[in-house]
């Protein structure tokens, strides 16, 4: 057979191809991660778990917010100054109107200490003082009225609603249920990033030995081109086994290209995931040992039932949709209020010249609480509901249908849990019993590989029968990788599916730690 420039070619081209596809990978120094550590840079580093990470502390904050809501809290408003001057219409009796011009300069503060009750009342003790300096132009006597003043008071204020729904209390469960839910959400979502990592790693490593048993197919090939050749050229084989060859070889090229795509596509999906920049270099290893265990199925299907955070999630949804029942249904009972006041005031000395000092004003307003009489005074307020045209009874029907709907959801999610536990428990022993099988299947293809190249070597079977033998080895060598990868993936996803590690024999679940 003649030199094909064609093969040489494409000798050439794929190595071109290759050098500039790794000229940029080894341009930096490349990163090898285990699976645990691209799990934890995930766990670390990820967008999924920053995202994870904000929305936990938001509920969180929530929750701060609405145990805050019982203690005291307080207020203080200050006007300074608060200046103001109107012309205003003054009717006088018998005669035609008179129209003064009436202004003021107020300095004014005001405390408001709050204290709620824990029976959605609140007692509040208000403190308020004001400076005023009034004026009035008369128009009838064309001359001006000033006068200073000072005003102090304390009261002391109740209220209380009665019959009716304890709304501080509903908002601090709600939040606290919530809170509950979220980080439930969170323990879940973390094992299911957990799992997308350990995925896509093995997506990645199962690329990688891809790559790598093409190449080596590749090499092999063309050093059975090059004996096929030179025998051709002795005349030892006839010329349609060195065609064979030459297209066996064309094939495995491409071969390698497409292992060198899916390569470079499933590092870029894997680096996005964990949160690295797609320019930095890595790699994964393996060290494809495989750790048995033992899992009886009906013990995971209970182990499951008792910590996939999904059921208390359901049971959380359920507690929220009775709570907005009773809110909705609260809104047509009847509500009585009870207010409550007493405080001290006191006013200056409407005598005291304008331009008095403070101190005077605020002496003799003091004085002035000494002899005023107290302000006191309490209501009662009922308020009674007589028809709305069924709008509250509509509000009603709505939040009981959420409710009928959750528990619906969760006998659903109940069986759900079972059929997916079940499914991955024979998908564990599936892997497990593949990898039994193939491992061995890989040993012996190697061997009759082996075999098939010493007889192809001494001529005694043909380049199509070492073909044939070439593929079986390289499929055994991809199907026994396959097998790998399904099985570790099977426990990973085992793990998330019932919460529970059975290889350590202990829970995943840590949402005790978390609640509050």
């Amino acid at each position: 057979m003649k030199d094909n420039p064609f093969v040489r070619w494409n000798c050439l081209f794929l190595i071109l191809l290759l050098l500039i596809s790794f000229s940029q990978t080894f341009a930096q120094e490349m990163t090898t991660l285990t699976l645990d550590q691209a799990i934890a840079i995930a766990l670390e580093q990820s967008y999924e778990m920053k995202s994870l990470r904000l929305t936990l502390i938001r509920a969180e904050n929530n929750l701060t917010a609405a145990r805050g809501r019982f203690k005291t809290n307080a207020d203080l408003a200050i006007q300074a100054p608060n200046w103001n001057e109107t012309v205003s219409e003054i009717q006088v009796a018998g005669s035609l109107p008179v129209f003064n011009t009436t202004g003021y300069t107020r300095y004014q503060g005001t405390l408001n200490i709050n204290q709620p009750l824990p029976s959605d009342g609140a007692i509040t003790l208000r403190s308020q003082s004001y400076h005023r300096d009034v004026s009035t132009y008369r128009q009838d006597l064309e001359q001006s009225v000033k006068r200073s003043e000072m005003f102090n008071s304390v009261s002391l204020r109740f209220r209380q609603p009665l019959f009716t729904l304890n709304r501080l209390k509903q908002g601090f469960k709600t939040a606290n249920l919530n809170y509950e839910r979220t980080a439930n959400r969170f323990l879940r979502s973390e094992l299911d990033i957990v799992y997308a990592v350990t995925q896509s790693f093995f997506t990645f490593y199962q690329s990688t030995r891809r790559h790598e048993i093409a190449t080596v197919n590749v090499r092999q090939q063309q050093e059975l081109f090059d004996l096929a050749s030179k025998k051709y050229a002795a005349g030892l084989i006839p010329e349609v086994e060195a065609l064979q060859m030459e297209v066996d070889l064309a094939q495995s090229q491409d071969g390698l290209m497409s292992a060198q795509g899916a390569l470079q596509r499933s590092e870029d999906s894997f680096k996005q995931l964990i949160g690295l920049s797609l320019d930095e270099p890595v790699k994964v290893a393996t060290d494809f040992s495989v750790e048995r265990f033992t899992v009886d199925l009906q013990r995971a299907i209970d182990v499951a039932l008792r910590h996939r955070t999904e059921i208390r999630e359901g049971e959380i949804d359920m507690e929220l949709a009775r709570m907005a029942v009773k809110e909705a249904d609260a809104n047509s009972e009847i509500r009585g209020d009870i207010d409550a006041f007493y405080d001290i005031t006191g006013v200056s000395d409407p005598d005291k010249p304008y331009g008095a000092t403070w101190d005077e004003l605020w002496n003799s307003s003091l004085d002035d609480i000494k002899r005023r009489p107290h302000n006191r005074g309490v209501v009662f307020t009922l308020s009674v509901p007589l028809w709305d045209w069924g709008v509250n009874g509509a509000e009603v029907q709505s939040a009981q249908a959420v409710l009928q709907n959750s528990e619906l959801t969760l006998r659903e999610q109940k069986t759900t849990i079972q059929r997916q536990v079940r499914e991955v428990v024979l998908r564990l022993r599936e892997a497990e019993n593949r990898m039994d099988v193939l491992q061995r299947n890989e040993e012996v293809a190697q061997r009759a590989f082996d075999i098939s190249l010493e007889r192809f070597n001494n001529g005694d079977i043909t380049s199509q029968e070492l073909a044939l033998d070439r593929n079986r080895l390289t499929q055994a060598k991809t199907s026994n990788l396959e097998a790998y990868v399904d099985y570790k993936l099977a426990v990973a996803d085992l793990r998330r599916k019932t919460m529970w590690d059975f290889q350590s024999d202990s829970s995943l679940l840590k949402i005790e730690s978390m609640q509050r």
